[in-house]
This record gives C-alpha cells, sequence and structure tokens, in this order.
C-alpha cells in the first residue's frame, strides 16, 4: 500500500484523489456529491473539502443540476481527465499485485462475505440507538 501511496505522490496526487478520479471516470452518468461520497464510502464534509482542493486544482468542476438546483454535479476537467488517465496503470498495477494468486472462484466468495458485511453494518440495530 505504501508504494501505491507512493507511486501516486510522485504524480502529484493522493490515494483519495485517486478514488475520486477514478469513481468520476467509471461513472455512467452526471454524479452528484452526495452520490460519489456514498461510491467512496466517505462523510459528505469529507469529501466536500477533497472537492473543493480538486476544483481548485482544476481536476473537478461543479455543474448546477437544472432539474434540481441545490444539487451540484461533480465533473471531470480536461485536466483531470487527462490526471486520471495517467494514474490508472498506477491503480492496475496494485490492483494487480493485490490478486495476484487469488482464483476468481475465491474473489466471487470474498466479493458476497464483504456484500453481506456492508449489509450487516448497513443495519446494524445499535445505529438506531
Amino acid at each position: 500500500m505504501e508504494d501505491f501511496n507512493r507511486r501516486l505522490e510522485k504524480e502529484g496526487s493522493t490515494r483519495i484523489q485517486w478514488i475520486a478520479l477514478y469513481f468520476l471516470n467509471r461513472a455512467e452518468k452526471p454524479t452528484s456529491q452526495k452520490e460519489l461520497a456514498l461510491m467512496m464510502n466517505i462523510q459528505d464534509s469529507t469529501l466536500a473539502r477533497l472537492v473543493d482542493r480538486m476544483v481548485r486544482d482544476e481536476l473537478l468542476v461543479r455543474v448546477e443540476n437544472q432539474a434540481d438546483k441545490r444539487v451540484k454535479f461533480i465533473e471531470l476537467t480536461e485536466k483531470g481527465r487527462l490526471k486520471i488517465s495517467d494514474l490508472m496503470p498506477i491503480g492496475e498495477n496494485f490492483s494487480d499485485l493485490l490478486l495476484a494468486n487469488i482464483s476468481s472462484e475465491e474473489l466471487d466468495i470474498f466479493q458476497n462475505v464483504l456484500d453481506k458485511m456492508m449489509l450487516n453494518i448497513k443495519h446494524d440495530p445499535a445505529k438506531k440507538e
């Protein structure tokens, strides 16, 4: 993980920025700040600060939702698209490292268990207290 972080730093990025760029690059529809926070599994306030920095760095832009003026979509700028394009090989190398010697069956089992764990967290009765 440290090597991954170091390689991103060499490119002037951080892991959290990479994750945001990655999700926005894969998005098939306009993505609101709230949706991006959910995708990244981080708090809205944390994402707001991240987006502020990335807008300042001209990687992202906030676009008004014509249907609901209260909602802002987050989009990649051309600079943001170039940045994620430059960073993708780093992410792919890290993914290859993580998945080495893991069969597709093992990966499916892991994904199913992880999905169940996320559901358990989501439906935790202690959260309602």
